[in-house]
């Protein structure tokens, strides 16, 4: 057994459940604060900031950024954080918290797999098993929406319904985000590096959609969003690149699926939500996959 591997790994799992418990923390208060404002106006003053920030540190840390044979990957992943991002943001605004972040979770470790056979990988039988578990929990949730059985009580509109579509494809976004991040990492680019260039997609798009409303809603919403960005963005975003640098593509998104509980939990405090025991089972059956699959992982590694 590797200590020194099992270690790094130990580190990278408690990195990224960290993450997720921050990320659903901040989720539950976006989701009630961007029923008021427009749904891009955080992404785009939010992420400006988070790049902003690591570009700082980047800097401080006087490594030279490796441009030669990774600038595709750049432009790459700044295109999978726009599909990641922004998709999860907009559906925040119709959607219970909960499930979008259950299904942008739940169609990610498939997804994963999906890439491995392009890549003509050999996948053990239990991961096969695991996604599959997965995507039957997603369409759980599916069916709490369409419904009306989840926390937040919606009539099925275009725009939820574009919604669901944008939660599930923002679990397609964060595995290519994961994919090229780890592409980087192997290319000698550190975490800020990495923090510091994901970004511009989202910048620039979100700014696009907002500069008529900007100065409209800036000063009174611009307290919540700093607090926001700061927990709910750059350091949950620099725990999970630890965990993106140090475990594999599956082990990320599987850790992911804390996620989904931890904001089910959260979002009782909010009023506009209700109980939903459809909603729970759905959840529930994710996080009972993200530990088997967590145990899997590490017992490999122990091997």
């Amino acid at each position: 057994m590797d200590i020194t591997k099992k270690r790094i790994t130990t580190i990278g799992l408690l990195a990224l459940i960290l993450s997720a418990f921050l990320t659903a923390m901040s989720q539950v208060f976006y989701a009630k604060q961007v029923q008021e404002v427009p749904a891009f106006l955080f992404t785009g003053i939010s992420f400006f900031l988070t790049s902003c920030y690591f570009a700082f540190f980047a800097r401080t840390h006087k490594k030279p950024y490796k441009w030669q044979g990774t600038i595709g990957y750049v432009l790459k992943l700044n295109g999978a954080s726009v599909l990641a991002f922004m998709c999860f943001y907009f559906a925040l605004k119709y959607v219970e918290s909960a499930i979008v972040s259950a299904l942008e979770m739940g169609i990610g470790p498939l997804f994963v797999l999906v890439l491995a056979v392009i890549a003509k990988e050999s996948i053990p039988r239990s991961q096969w098993l695991i996604a599959i578990g997965t995507l039957i929990a997603c369409s759980v949730l599916i069916v709490a929406v369409l419904s009306g059985s989840s926390a937040v009580k919606l009539d099925i509109t275009m725009p939820v319904i574009i919604a669901l579509i944008a939660s599930i494809s923002c679990g397609v976004g964060a595995v290519l985000c994961t994919v090229y991040s780890k592409k980087l990492n192997e290319a000698g680019w550190t975490t800020s590096m990495i923090l510091a260039n994901r970004y511009y997609g989202i910048i620039l798009l979100s700014f696009l959609a907002t500069y008529d409303e900007f100065l409209k809603y800036f000063s009174g919403n611009i307290v919540w969003i700093l607090a926001v960005t700061a927990t709910g963005v750059m350091l949950p975003m620099y725990l999970l690149q630890i965990g993106i640098r140090n475990c594999s593509p599956l082990m990320v998104m599987m850790s992911l699926c804390f996620v989904p509980i931890f904001t089910f939990f959260f979002q009782l405090f909010d009023s506009r939500l209700t109980w939903s025991p459809i909603s729970l089972i759905g959840i529930i059956l994710l996080f009972i996959a993200g530990i088997i699959s967590l145990y899997l992982e590490r017992r490999t590694v122990s091997e």
